[in-house]
């Protein structure tokens, strides 16, 4: 897939965002002034070529909420960002700060109230949006926390570590320890659960994947699947739970049918470790992100190759679908996170229950949207609907012994 040129130019103190081809404005930022360090950029071949002023720390998170309004980011600048999107880009609604060392994992509740966070300071914490305050911090690992998630379906929450275990907690008890899920043999880079909260599914460095029955005492290993030849680093579910998609530094793509048992189909394509993986919502197809910088999007079916979302310029650390399928967010070290328009053809709206919406807050920093790139595949079109800029968003840093020791940690 190529992505055709297009414009950031400013126009009266604000970033317009035209694309080549229809020479529309896409979006119009007030914020976004030449001050502020930006510079007019030219979008062209693979890359988008920005110019933006200093270092920002890596994305390492990004996770969206039930309804596809706010999207929550963890960075190694220690912090969380909950960005509240719009047509026209967003703001940053809430910033989250804790944590003593980089933020791995971020994860909404399925109500969209609380998010939980995972660091490397070996805790996890749990945030409440609506009545603020001091959050609940989940102590007890003796290693990194490398992945976090809510259950969907009761008040607890699940978290993996580099002390290889998994550690289930319950928040309607102020986050008291319910079990330790001990079984892998090495480091614990990802979980997720199943779509009602039975099932949990860990990616581990000792190349498996578990799939573990939970109940109220906790959960017991039920399958171990074994095919990738390296680490695993991320795992996710289908909607339906019928499956599991898997991304591993073998630079494969597993696709595993846990009703049948066959032979996992193996998605090949990508020149570096894959980092992220997940279904999309209605289940159909996989996206993968990569050491590589793209992103590829897949039949979950039946292996196909659909696209690649050239954009990064880094390794794409996260994705996450919104919930009715038309973007997919991808967080990277390049210190960016894109949201991308999925043609109508691959999206499909997955039933929510809505909350009690949230209460308002002030606003603290604009997102920039800073380019829109289109492509096209067999499928239809891709656009990069915004680039959520660094410079307003998690703070800078130009420590380069902490990106080293990152690189260390998640190679």
């Amino acid at each position: 897939m190529m992505i055709k040129t297009g414009l950031a130019a400013f126009v009266g103190g604000a970033i317009r965002i035209i694309n080549s081809e229809s020479v529309s404005v896409h979006a119009n930022l007030g914020i976004a002034k030449e001050e502020h360090g930006w510079k007019t950029a030219t979008l062209s071949g693979n890359t988008n070529t920005t110019a933006m002023m200093g270092m920002a720390p890596f994305v390492t998170s990004v996770s969206y909420n039930y309804d596809g309004t706010k999207l929550a980011s963890g960075s190694r600048d220690k912090m969380i960002k909950v960005w509240d999107l719009d047509d026209n880009g967003g703001v940053v609604y809430q910033t989250l700060v804790g944590h003593s060392e980089w933020v791995y994992s971020v994860d909404f509740s399925p109500d969209g109230t609380k998010v939980i966070s995972g660091s490397r300071d070996m805790t996890a914490k749990v945030w409440d949006l609506i009545n603020g305050g001091t959050p609940i911090t989940l102590h007890g690992h003796t290693g990194d926390v490398n992945s976090v998630a809510f259950n969907p379906a009761t008040n607890t929450v699940a978290t993996g570590s580099d002390d290889n275990t998994i550690r289930l907690w319950d928040m309607s008890k102020n986050g008291a320890l319910i079990a330790v899920l001990d079984g892998h043999t090495d480091w614990i880079r990802t979980i997720s659960y199943n779509h009602d909260g039975t099932q949990i599914a860990s990616g581990s460095n000792d190349y498996t994947i578990k799939i573990w029955d939970l109940d109220d005492n906790g959960g017991t290993v039920t399958r171990t699947l074994v095919g990738h030849t390296n680490r695993v680093y991320s795992v996710d579910f289908s909607p339906d739970g019928t499956k599991i998609v898997s991304g591993s530094l073998d630079d494969t793509v597993k696709v595993w049918d846990l009703v049948n048992g066959k032979t996992p189909i193996t998605l090949e394509g990508h020149t570096g470790s894959v980092k992220s993986v997940a279904f999309s919502t209605d289940g159909n197809n996989i996206a993968s992100g990569s050491y590589d910088n793209t992103i590829r999007l897949w039949n979950a079916n039946n292996g196909a190759i659909i696209g690649t979302l050239n954009g990064h310029t880094r390794t794409v650390t996260s994705l996450s679908y919104s919930p009715d399928g038309s973007h997919l967010a991808s967080g990277s070290w390049d210190e960016t996170i894109i949201i991308w328009e999925i043609p109508s053809e691959l999206s499909a709206q997955r039933p929510t229950t809505p909350p009690t919406p949230p209460a308002t807050h002030p606003l603290s920093f604009m997102v920039v949207v800073l380019a829109f790139c289109m492509g096209y595949s067999a499928y239809g079109r891709f656009g990069v609907r915004q680039i959520l800029a660094k410079r307003y968003g998690h703070l800078s840093t130009t420590d380069t012994d902490e990106e080293v020791q990152l690189t260390q940690h998640v190679e």
